[in-house]
C-alpha cells in the first residue's frame, strides 16, 4: 500500500513540475540562440476596433534574456494619456528551466511624467518595469490591455525591430466591423495574412516564426527598408473629438489643413503693422520672406508642447506672438502667418527628421508618419525651405536634419508630397588651410582656417554659437589632439544659395613632433584622419552611405633650418566606386607641404561590395596616419 501511495505522489509531483515548466530555455531552437542577446518566445497582439473611439489593444509576450544586453527587450514601457488608457497589466518571471520564480502587477511598475528635457508641456505619462533578475538566462512574460479612445493612429506591428534579438513566434491580429473600411500596408512580410469573417466582424492575422537575430552592420540602410512592418489605417477616424476620413495623402492633407491649421493664422493688429513695415519697399517675395524669417529668429525660441490634439494642432499664431516661443508646429504656423500678411503663400510640411534620410511613404498615407514640421515657400522658380526652430540656420537652409527626403504638405486644396533639397557631394565641402611653424622642441604654432559649405555647413555651427570655456571645450572635442590650444577664435557666416561658415584660429600643439634619436616623426595629417571601418564577415545588408562630401586640406609646415625630409615625399591616389582619395607630401626649401583631398560618394551598394568598401576606407586610414621622417 505504501508503495502505491508513493508512486501516486511521485506521479502527481511530476505532473505539477511539467505543468509549471512553461518556457524552458532548452525548447529554443539552437539556430535562434546564435548571436542573440534575447529571444521573443511568444508574442500575441490583438487590435480590436470596436468603434472609432474604442480600440482594444491586447498584448501577451514572453521574452528570454541571455545577458545584460538583452534586457532592453525585456523592459516593458507603456506610454499613456487621456486617449490611451491602461486597463490591466500583469506578468510572471521564469528561470532557465521554465519554472515560475516571481510575478508582478501594475502596482510594481514605476510611473512618471513622460516630459522630456526639451518639452515644456506634455500630458503623456509612462509606466515601466524590468524584473530584478541577475541570473541568466531568465524569461519574463507580460500581459496587458490598453484602450485607445481614437483610431487615427493604430500601433504598427514590428516583430523584428530589435538588433540581436531572435523571434520564435510573433502574431498580430487586427479586428473590426465587416463594414469598416481600412487600408493595410505590410512591407517585407513574406506570404499572405490570414483573413476571417464571422458574427459581423472581420479579422486579418499576420505571423512570423523562427526569425534569427540580426546583428548591427555598419553603413546599413534604413531598417524600414528590410524589417517587417504592418500598418493599418481606418478610412473613417476620430481623434480628440475631431472626425474625418482619408484614403490618400491629398485627403489627409486637406483634413489636416481644415481641422488643425486654418483657424490659427490670425495675428494681433500691432504685429501685422510691424510685418508691413518690415517688408515695405522690398522688391521681391524672397527678400520679404528673408526679412520675416530673421524677425522670427529674433523674436521666438523653440519649446516643445505635446498636449491633447496639440500633438498635431499647432499653437495659434497670436499665442506664439504673445509668448515668444513655440514648438516646431507653432513656429511654422507663426511663420506662415507672418508670410500671409505679406501676401506670400507657404506650405506647412510634415517630415521624418533625423540625420538618416527617411522618406514619407508615398503609397500609404497615415498620420503616424513624420516627427517634425518645416515650412515650404513656393516662390516662382525658386522654392525655398525654412527650418523655423533654429536661431542659427540661415534663410533657405535646412541642413542634415531634414534634407533630401520626401515630405507631405498640408494645403487648402489638399495634401501634396514634396522633396526637400539635397546638397551634392561637390558642393558639400570642407576646405582647410594652415601654416604651422615647427619649433626645435617639436611644438607647432600657426593659423588655421576652415570653410564649411552646404551639407557640411553645420559641422561646427554649434561651436560658432558658443563662447568662452564652452567654445574651447567643443573645439578640443572636434580637434581631438593631445594638449591642443586655441587663441583668437573667429567665425564668419556667409549667406547665399550655398551657405558657408568660415572658422579661423591660432593654434598651438605642444611637442607634437619632438626629436627622437636624431629624427623627427611628423604625422602630416593632424586633424582630419579617416576612422577605420570594422570588417564584417558574411555581410547581409546593402552598403548605404547616407551623405557624401568633399574634404580638402592644405597644410604648410615651416621647418627649422637644416631639417630635411629623409623618408622621401609621397604621392598617393586611390579611386573607387565609393569615392576618391589623393594625398601628397613634398619639401620645398624650408617648407613641408601636405595636401589631401577625399571625396566620399553617397548611395546604396550591394552587400558583397562591403569588403571592397572597408578596404578603401581602411587604406585611407593608414595613409592618414603616415609619418614624415625628418632629420638634420
Amino acid at each position: 500500500m505504501k508503495i502505491t501511495l508513493t508512486g501516486i505522489a511521485v506521479l502527481t509531483l511530476l505532473s505539477q513540475v511539467v505543468a509549471q515548466s512553461e518556457y524552458p530555455v532548452s525548447d529554443i531552437p539552437v539556430a535562434l540562440k546564435s548571436r542573440a542577446d534575447a529571444v521573443v518566445r511568444q508574442e500575441t497582439i490583438v487590435a480590436d476596433m470596436l468603434a472609432p473611439t474604442k480600440v482594444r489593444y491586447e498584448v501577451k509576450q514572453a521574452i528570454t534574456v541571455f545577458n545584460k544586453e538583452g534586457e532592453d527587450k525585456a523592459r516593458l514601457v507603456i506610454y499613456y494619456n487621456k486617449q490611451t488608457v491602461i486597463k490591466r497589466i500583469s506578468g510572471r518571471v521564469f528561470d532557465a528551466g521554465g519554472f515560475q520564480i516571481g510575478k508582478f502587477t501594475q502596482r510594481d511598475f514605476k510611473d512618471e511624467s513622460a516630459v522630456n528635457n526639451f518639452s515644456l508641456y506634455e500630458d503623456t505619462r509612462v509606466k515601466y518595469f524590468l524584473p530584478a533578475v541577475t541570473a541568466y538566462p531568465y524569461t519574463v512574460e507580460y500581459a496587458y490591455e490598453l484602450e485607445l479612445k481614437q483610431n487615427l493612429i493604430i500601433p504598427a506591428w514590428r516583430p523584428d525591430a530589435y538588433w540581436n534579438v531572435a523571434v520564435q513566434h510573433s502574431e498580430y491580429t487586427f479586428t473590426c466591423g465587416e463594414s469598416d473600411d481600412i487600408r493595410v500596408n505590410d512591407t517585407n512580410y513574406a506570404g499572405e495574412p490570414v483573413r476571417s469573417n464571422g458574427d459581423g466582424r472581420k479579422s486579418i492575422t499576420w505571423n512570423v516564426a523562427n526569425l534569427p537575430a540580426r546583428r548591427y552592420e555598419p553603413y546599413s540602410p534604413d531598417p524600414e527598408t528590410y524589417k517587417i512592418t504592418v500598418k493599418v489605417a481606418p478610412v473613417n477616424f476620430s481623434y480628440y473629438k475631431h472626425e474625418g476620413h482619408y484614403s490618400n495623402w491629398e485627403e489627409l492633407g486637406k483634413w489636416s489643413y481644415d481641422a488643425l491649421l486654418a483657424d490659427g493664422l490670425e495675428l494681433p493688429e500691432a504685429t501685422t503693422q510691424v510685418v508691413r513695415k518690415l517688408v515695405e519697399g522690398l522688391a521681391s517675395d524672397k527678400e520679404k520672406a528673408k526679412v520675416l524669417y530673421e524677425y522670427l529668429q529674433r523674436k521666438t525660441r523653440y519649446v516643445s508642447v505635446q498636449i491633447g490634439i496639440g500633438g498635431f494642432k499647432p499653437m495659434a499664431a497670436k499665442e506664439v506672438d504673445r509668448l515668444g516661443y513655440g514648438d516646431c508646429k507653432g513656429l511654422v504656423n507663426y511663420m506662415q502667418a507672418l508670410l500671409k500678411v505679406a501676401g506670400i503663400p507657404s506650405y506647412y510640411c510634415i517630415v521624418e527628421a533625423g540625420s538618416a534620410k527617411r522618406n514619407i511613404q508615398s503609397d500609404f498615407a497615415s498620420m503616424e508618419q513624420g516627427n517634425h514640421i518645416i515650412l515650404c515657400v513656393p516662390l516662382e522658380n525658386d522654392t525655398t525651405w525654412l527650418e523655423c526652430t533654429s536661431q542659427r540656420l540661415p534663410f533657405g537652409y535646412l541642413g542634415s536634419f531634414t534634407d533630401d527626403r520626401t515630405v507631405w504638405a498640408c494645403t487648402p486644396t489638399g495634401g501634396q508630397l514634396l522633396r526637400t533639397p539635397n546638397y551634392p557631394v561637390a558642393a558639400s565641402t570642407q576646405h582647410r588651410q594652415a601654416v604651422l611653424v615647427l619649433a626645435e622642441d617639436g611644438t607647432l604654432t600657426g593659423k588655421m582656417e576652415t570653410a564649411f559649405a552646404a551639407g557640411q555647413y553645420e559641422n561646427h555651427l554649434e561651436i560658432a554659437g558658443s563662447n568662452g570655456a564652452e567654445q574651447i571645450k567643443l573645439l578640443k572635442k572636434a580637434y581631438d589632439v593631445d594638449y591642443i590650444d586655441f587663441r583668437n577664435i573667429d567665425y564668419q557666416k556667409q549667406s547665399g544659395k550655398i551657405p558657408m561658415l568660415v572658422e579661423t584660429f591660432e593654434v598651438t600643439l605642444p611637442k607634437y613632433a619632438p626629436e627622437n634619436g636624431g629624427q623627427v616623426f611628423l604625422t602630416a595629417n593632424i586633424v582630419n584622419r579617416q576612422p577605420n571601418v570594422p570588417a564584417v564577415k558574411d555581410r547581409k545588408l546593402p552598403v548605404y552611405i547616407n551623405r557624401g562630401y568633399t574634404d580638402e586640406d592644405q597644410i604648410t609646415y615651416v621647418l627649422p633650418d637644416g631639417l630635411n625630409l629623409v623618408s622621401g615625399g609621397w604621392k598617393e591616389e586611390i579611386e573607387s566606386r565609393f569615392g576618391k582619395y589623393q594625398a601628397t607630401v613634398e619639401q620645398m626649401g624650408n617648407q613641408l607641404r601636405y595636401h589631401r583631398k577625399f571625396v566620399l560618394n553617397e548611395g546604396t551598394f550591394p552587400a558583397e561590395q562591403y569588403t571592397e568598401f572597408s578596404a578603401f576606407i581602411n587604406r585611407i586610414n593608414m595613409l592618414d596616419n603616415r609619418k614624415a621622417i625628418l632629420a638634420n
